[in-house]
C-alpha cells in the first residue's frame, strides 16, 4: 500500500507565498530522484501554513527519503531549507486505505 507523507510547516516572516512556491519547485528534482516517489503537491491556508504532501509507493522508500534530505548531497534542497521555519515542522505518515481516480 503507498503512503502519504504529509510535511506542514510555516516559512520564516518576510517569505512570501511565492517565494515558498518557488523554492518547493526548485526542491521538486531531489523528490523525482528518490526510489518509490509517487507524486508531491503544495498547499497552504489563508493564515500561512504549508503542507507538502508526498505519495511514496512504501512506507519503507517514505522513511529512506528522510535519511537522503540532507542539503550538502542535494544541494537543489538550500532553497527550501533555508526559508522553512524549523519550529513549525511536522512530518506525518499515513497508510492509503482507499483511493479513487
Amino acid at each position: 500500500m503507498s503512503v502519504l507523507e504529509i510535511v506542514r510547516y510555516r516559512v520564516k516572516e518576510g517569505v512570501t507565498p511565492e517565494q515558498a512556491t518557488a523554492a518547493w519547485e526548485k526542491s521538486q528534482s531531489f523528490a523525482l530522484a528518490q526510489p518509490g516517489f509517487v507524486s508531491r503537491k503544495l498547499a497552504h491556508t489563508e493564515d500561512g501554513v504549508f503542507v507538502d504532501i508526498v505519495e511514496w509507493v512504501d512506507m519503507a522508500a517514505a522513511k529512506a527519503v528522510l535519511e537522503e534530505f540532507k542539503v550538502d548531497k542535494y544541494p537543489q534542497l538550500g532553497d527550501l531549507v533555508a526559508i522553512l521555519d524549523d519550529e513549525t515542522i511536522e512530518i506525518q505518515h499515513f497508510t492509503v486505505l482507499g483511493s479513487e481516480g
